[in-house]
C-alpha cells in the first residue's frame, strides 16, 4: 500500500523546510515574506506528488475543529427523525453550509454529566446547538466552563445562556382562546415531560387562558404524553367519564397524531366529538384526517438563527441580543369544531 505523502515529502521536493511549507499551505507565506518563486515551488510540489493536508493536523494548528454538535435530550430523537427533528436538522444544516461548518449528532450514550462533558469538550467539535431541559446539569455545566453552545427550543435564565426559542406561554394561550371561542368550557392538555422548559411555558400559557376566562384549570384534565411513543392508556380513562373534555390542547404534532388515532378508536369523531389543537403546525399537519389545527412555529428559522448566533459565538463576536424569542400564529384546520351539546 503507498504511504499518505507528508509534508516532509513536499519539503524535500521543493528544496526548502518544513515549516516554509506549512506557511505556505496554510496561506500564511505573506507573514513571513516567503517569495513569490519559493511559494510557486511548494505549490508545485504538493500538487506532483497529491500532498492533501490532514484534517487533524490542520486542526490542530488552528485549534478548531470546523465542527458543531447537535445535541437533542435523547438520542432516539435522531434515529426516530420525527417531523419535528426533520424540520430542525434542515434549518440547522442550510446554516451550517453557509457558515462553513460541518456537524456531527451527538448520539453516544453516556452515564454520567462528566462523561458527556468529556466527550463534547475533547477537541473534536468547536461548540454545541443543544436542545435540553433547562435544568439540564449538563446545561450548567457548559455555562460554567465558557463552552460555545446555543440552547434553541428551549431556554435557561442564567444571562450568561444564550438561546433561540418561541414564545411557547403564548402559545399555550392562543391555542386555549381558540377552543373557547368555538363555546368549550372543559378543555383538557396533553402535556410534555414536566423537565420541559417548552411544555411548562405553553401549559402555564393554557392555565392562565382558562382561568382569565372563568374557566377552572382541572389536573385531571391534564395528562402527561411525553413522546408519540408514550402509552395512552389514561386517555382511555379520561374519555371514559361523563364529564369529560371536549377538547385538547396538545404540545406537539407529533404527539397529537397517535392521540388522534387513539381518540379514533374509542369512537370519538374529531371535531363532532372532540377538538384538538396541536403545536408546531408542522407540514403533516395537513395530511392528517381531520387536518390538525396547530400553532405554528418557525422551526427552520429557529434553527438557523441558533446556528448562526453559535458560530458568532465560536467566532469570539459580541452578541448584543442573546436571547431571540420568535412569535407564533395559529393555522386553523379542520380539526377543530363548536363545542358539542353534552347536556
Amino acid at each position: 500500500m503507498k504511504s499518505r505523502t507528508t509534508i516532509q515529502d513536499v519539503a524535500k521536493k521543493a528544496m526548502v523546510s518544513k515549516v516554509t511549507v506549512s506557511y505556505v499551505l496554510n496561506g500564511r507565506d505573506a507573514d513571513v515574506r516567503i517569495s513569490q518563486e519559493t511559494r510557486a515551488r511548494v505549490l508545485q510540489a504538493a500538487e506532483e506528488l497529491g500532498y492533501r493536508p490532514s484534517g487533524v493536523a490542520r486542526m490542530l494548528v488552528n485549534q478548531r475543529s470546523g465542527t458543531i454538535a447537535v445535541v437533542f435530550q435523547y438520542a432516539s430523537y435522531f434515529s426516530h427523525w420525527s417531523s419535528f427533528t426533520s424540520d430542525v436538522m434542515r434549518g440547522v444544516c442550510e446554516a451550517a453550509v453557509v457558515e462553513g461548518f460541518d456537524l456531527m449528532l451527538h448520539t453516544k450514550a453516556t452515564e454520567t454529566v462528566d462523561q458527556e462533558l468529556n466527550q463534547l469538550l475533547d477537541g473534536r467539535v468547536d461548540g454545541a446547538l443543544v436542545l435540553r431541559d433547562g435544568n439540564d446539569p449538563m446545561v450548567q455545566q457548559l455555562i460554567n466552563r465558557g463552552f460555545p453552545f446555543v440552547l434553541f427550543f428551549t431556554r435557561n435564565y442564567d444571562p450568561r445562556a444564550c438561546f433561540v426559542d418561541s414564545d411557547n406561554y403564548m402559545g399555550g394561550q392562543i391555542a386555549t382562546d381558540h377552543l373557547i371561542k368555538l363555546g368549550h368550557r372543559r378543555i383538557g392538555m396533553v402535556r410534555g415531560s414536566h423537565q420541559s422548559t417548552s411544555s411548562n411555558d405553553r401549559f402555564n400559557g393554557y392555565r392562565d387562558a382558562l382561568e382569565s376566562n372563568g374557566i377552572a384549570c382541572r389536573e385531571d384534565h391534564v395528562l402527561a404524553i411525553p413522546t408519540p411513543d408514550s402509552p395512552l392508556g389514561g386517555l382511555d380513562d379520561l374519555m371514559a367519564r361523563p364529564d369529560r373534555p371536549t377538547a385538547f390542547f396538545i404540545w406537539s404534532d407529533d404527539v397529537a397524531y397517535p392521540v388522534m388515532g387513539r381518540l379514533k378508536e374509542l369512537g370519538f369523531e374529531c371535531p363532532r366529538d372532540v377538538s384538538i389543537v396541536g403545536f408546531d403546525s408542522l407540514p403533516s399537519s395537513e395530511l392528517c384526517s381531520p387536518r390538525l389545527t396547530s400553532v405554528k412555529q418557525a422551526i427552520e428559522e429557529i434553527a438557523r438563527a441558533a446556528t448562526q448566533m453559535l458560530v458568532a459565538r465560536i467566532n469570539g463576536e459580541d452578541i448584543r441580543q442573546r436571547q431571540q424569542i420568535f412569535p407564533l400564529t395559529l393555522d386553523i384546520r379542520s380539526s377543530t369544531g363548536p363545542a358539542p351539546d353534552l347536556t
